[in-house]
Formats: structure tokens, C-alpha cells, sequence
């Protein structure tokens, strides 16, 4: 499951180094890690959350297997995808 805002913030940092605004690509780029981050661990804390977000968006409700696993791993993508960005943004940038 990833979310509009996954491409959101992938596609938007993207294009904001590709324009050369690096600082606002860094930073849009760790919001998302840490957006990305956040929905994880609330998603590993408070299963019942999860599911009753995953019914919101019709999408199938197997309580036995939850697909938290299959969340983790697209979030650990798109935190890696993001991750890479930030640190090539902030490079550019004079961050680090």
C-alpha cells in the first residue's frame, strides 16, 4: 500500500533539484522520510489503525495476515528512494 503522497513527495523533490532549488528539495525530501517514518511505526503500534485505513480505501481486509510486512517494505524504498535524495540535494545544496 503507498499512498498518493509517497509519489508526491518523490515526484515533487525530484523536480525541485531538477529546477536547482536544492535547500527546498532537501527539505521537502526529509519531511517526506519522516512522514514515510511516521505512518510505519503508527502502522506497527496500532494495527487496527492500519486496517481500518486500508477498509477506508477499499482496498482487501485479511485480518490474518495484515500486510504490515508488505507496508514495511515499501516504505524502506521509498525512505531509501528519499533518503538518496536528501543527501544528493543536501550535497548540492552546502548542507553537508
Amino acid at each position: 500500500m503507498t499512498g498518493i503522497t509517497d509519489y508526491f513527495f518523490v515526484g515533487f523533490a525530484g523536480f525541485l533539484s531538477v529546477i536547482g532549488e536544492y535547500k527546498l528539495a532537501f527539505w521537502f525530501s526529509a519531511f517526506g522520510i519522516l512522514n514515510n517514518a511516521g505512518a510505519a511505526v503508527r502502522a506497527v503500534v496500532d494495527p487496527d489503525w492500519y486496517m481500518r485505513k486500508r477498509s477506508e480505501a477499499n482496498l482487501p481486509v485479511d485480518f490474518f495476515n495484515s500486510g504490515i510486512r508488505s507496508l514495511l517494505a515499501i516504505k524502506v524504498i521509498v525512505i531509501g528512494v528519499l533518503s538518496w535524495a536528501a543527501w544528493r540535494a543536501g550535497t548540492h545544496a552546502g548542507y553537508f
